[in-house]
């Protein structure tokens, strides 16, 4: 059995799978035969693999390839015996006559005061002679406790795991197999028809039809009424329930029924599916500013930036005084992709560095040589909810000096996870890494600060926005002096984001400040040197 680690920045988080080209090479993992009875003893006799239940095997080899992985990969040094003594803790909030005590030397489980089990303390870290300890600990609780027995076993698992990560980062989680595929299909794709849907109360509609997809070909229109599919009618489903019936395998055939407003009768329209990656950069041009959108970092993101890129120089990069690439509310996601992002804008060096304890987190991300967008102004808007992989595109392109930000601090998330797939289906997301911006600034905490803040107080905005949109000498006064109050307090990064507050609006001044600066050469070329990186802590 392997593992098969990607790396990911989300925030939150926003999708077999293809690794990150600098992802970790997948990790062989050993199924005993049994554990040895020097290392492991129950009261009612060894715990031995060759008769533990299905149920307790698989959940052993879940929580083996778990516990190897934290123990190898985790950012920082834990022990599996903590985890594994908490996680059984938490299931005791299901049935409160369930107990678990802990002793130097052995661990007990009791159910209303009675001995199910006894074990011997393996050493802290051994990841297999714990989990075999925990998966008979669960099939003991089941026997006796009747709430725990009663619920799904995934959902076991889901709550040992949420018990024996509280102490570990806030970003380390475990999904069931089903939350693990909606995840995997957001950032890897799926098989689908191409459409985007809304649902209200109870009916299927198409909100919006994907340019060059299955539904786009099929000519399925926006407020199209989805009735059926095949034989099976979606009124009355849940939305997840209608999501599923209209997803599939790919190549497959929809025959869907449609409702259409202006029709005599349903439509009868056939749709096969097709590999979907969720699209997440829009553009549009305006007055010499091209404005790029970039949602999250999935699969097809840096694939699509390519794509207005090479539209904006059929059309003329002459005529091209700036770019603005919004990454306001973007949660992050592949770390490949948003190396691949800023390497667009950098002719060379350093993009990103990761810092970790297993020896693979140590990273270097430079650009290629040669940066599609040439000397081009470029102005990068951001607000509290931009994270990680957003982060790293931003920082990345100030530190470099080739771009100016705006808007409000981010979000702070400078770790990097590794995806690890379970023998269940399921996914270990794991931090593994902390990011360091090309100035040497760690990311973790502080986030990016803009060179313009819009949720600073000390400086009205609707003066300095009046000013811009009057034209006025007195817009270069503000933002001549929004730029020097940032400067003065470079050194300082903690009163920086004091100063400037992450927050989640996405005003529309952000994009005025900035399609300003981007016109105005001189306040530009101010905004580069003055906005740079608050300071190097290597």
């Amino acid at each position: 059995m392997r593992t098969n680690p990607i790396n990911t920045l989300n925030h939150g988080s926003d999708r077999a799978a293809r690794p990150a080209r600098f992802a970790g090479r997948p990790m062989g993992h050993r199924i005993l035969g049994m554990v040895g009875a020097g290392v492991l003893f129950a009261l009612f006799g060894c715990v031995n693999p060759a008769t533990e239940s299905p149920l307790e095997g698989r959940e052993r080899l879940v929580l083996e390839t778990a516990f190897k992985n934290i123990d190898l990969r985790y950012a920082e040094a834990v022990t599996i015996r903590s985890i594994s003594i908490a996680g059984m803790s938490a299931l005791t909030k299901t049935d409160t006559l369930l107990d678990i005590t802990e002793h130097p030397t052995r661990v007990a489980l009791r159910y209303d005061s009675r001995l199910l089990g006894e074990w011997a303390a393996p050493p802290e870290n051994d990841h297999e002679a714990w989990a075999a300890i925990v998966a008979n600990a669960l099939q003991r609780a089941r026997r006796e406790a009747p709430k725990l027995d009663d619920e799904d076993p995934e959902r076991v698992l889901a709550k040992f795991f949420r018990g024996g990560f509280a102490k570990l980062d806030r970003y380390t989680r475990y999904e069931t197999p089903q939350q693990a595929r909606n995840t995997r299909a957001r950032r890897e794709g799926f098989g689908g028809l191409g459409v985007t849907i809304r649902y209200d109360k109870g009916e299927t509609y198409v909100q919006k039809v994907h340019e060059g997809t299955p539904a786009f070909k099929a000519a399925l229109k926006a407020g199209d009424h989805i009735t059926h599919v095949g034989d099976t009618p979606l009124s009355g489903l849940s939305q997840r329930a209608a999501v599923t019936h209209l997803r599939g395998p790919i190549h497959s055939r929809a025959n869907l029924t449609i409702a259409r407003e202006g029709a005599a009768r349903p439509l009868k329209i056939g749709v096969v599916r097709a590999h979907i990656i969720l699209p997440t950069v829009t553009s549009e041009r305006e007055k010499g500013i091209l404005t790029i959108k970039i949602s999250g970092f999935n699969q097809g993101t840096s694939r699509s930036l390519g794509k207005v890129l090479a539209a904006a120089e059929r059309e003329g990069q002459g005529d091209l005084h700036g770019i603005v690439l919004d990454l306001r509310g973007n949660p992050g996601g592949l770390l490949d992709q948003a190396v691949a992002v800023a390497d667009f804008f950098l002719n060379d060096g350093l993009i990103i560095s990761t810092k970790g304890r297993h020896r693979r987190a140590n990273q270097t991300f430079n650009a290629s040589w040669g940066e599609r967008v040439k000397k081009t102004p470029i102005a990068i808007l951001i607000n509290g909810r931009s994270a990680s992989a957003s982060e790293i595109v931003a920082a990345a392109l100030r530190d470099r000096g080739r771009a100016i930000v705006v808007g409000a601090s981010s979000f702070g998330k400078g770790s990097v996870q590794t995806i690890i797939r379970l023998p269940n289906g399921g996914e270990l997301t794991l931090t593994w890494a902390h990011m360091i911006a090309p100035a040497g600034f760690n990311l973790h905490g502080h986030g990016v600060i803009p060179a313009i803040c819009t949720s600073a107080t000390e400086h009205p905005v609707a003066e300095m926005i009046e000013a811009i949109r009057a034209d006025s000498p007195a817009a270069g006064t503000a933002l001549g002096q929004a730029l020097s109050s940032r400067h003065a307090i470079r050194t300082n990064p903690t009163l920086a984001r004091e100063q400037c507050p992450p927050t989640s609006e996405k005003p529309k001044e952000d994009r005025e400040i900035a399609k300003y600066l981007l016109e105005h050469k001189s306040l530009y070329n101010r905004a580069l040197k003055d906005g740079g990186a608050a300071i190097a802590q290597r």
